[in-house]
């Protein structure tokens, strides 16, 4: 069976979207993921996200898979981060770190991705209602 993702170290970024306001959006990050473990169509690993606007050097770890040209991936830090309408970054070591999901399309002749991301959390729940949050990007 061919390994369609190698093992290692892949760089790019990602773009914050709308919901982040007119000075967050747009911005680009820049990460390194490192895929650890690739069996069946499956790959776990660890992200850094670099310093800067947004991105405080946290290790994520991730889990997905690689359907023909189709991927998917979370990515789970240890910490809750907000980032507010200037770009400042805090980080709630009182609260659960939040998922981000990825998803997007594999180019085997590139050797690269590209998609989107969402983070869906929960800010105020109560007997009859929860209030969701929602932010997404490239």
């Amino acid at each position: 069976m061919e390994k369609l993702l190698d093992i290692g170290q892949w760089q790019g970024f990602f773009i914050y979207g709308a919901e982040y306001g007119n000075i967050v959006e747009g911005h680009e990050a820049e990460f390194r993921l490192f895929i650890e473990e690739f069996e069946d169509d499956q790959f776990t690993g660890r992200v850094i996200d670099w310093e800067s606007l947004g991105a405080n050097g946290e290790v994520a770890a991730i889990k997905g898979f690689l359907n023909d040209d189709f991927i998917s991936f979370t990515k789970q830090y240890s910490q809750f981060h907000t980032i507010d309408e200037w770009g400042n970054c805090e980080a709630h070591s009182d609260v659960s770190g939040h998922q981000v999901f990825y998803e997007g399309r594999y180019n085997r002749e590139t050797n690269s991705c590209i998609g989107t991301w969402e983070i869906i959390y929960e800010i105020e729940h109560g007997p009859d209602y929860t209030i969701e949050q929602f932010t997404s990007g490239t």
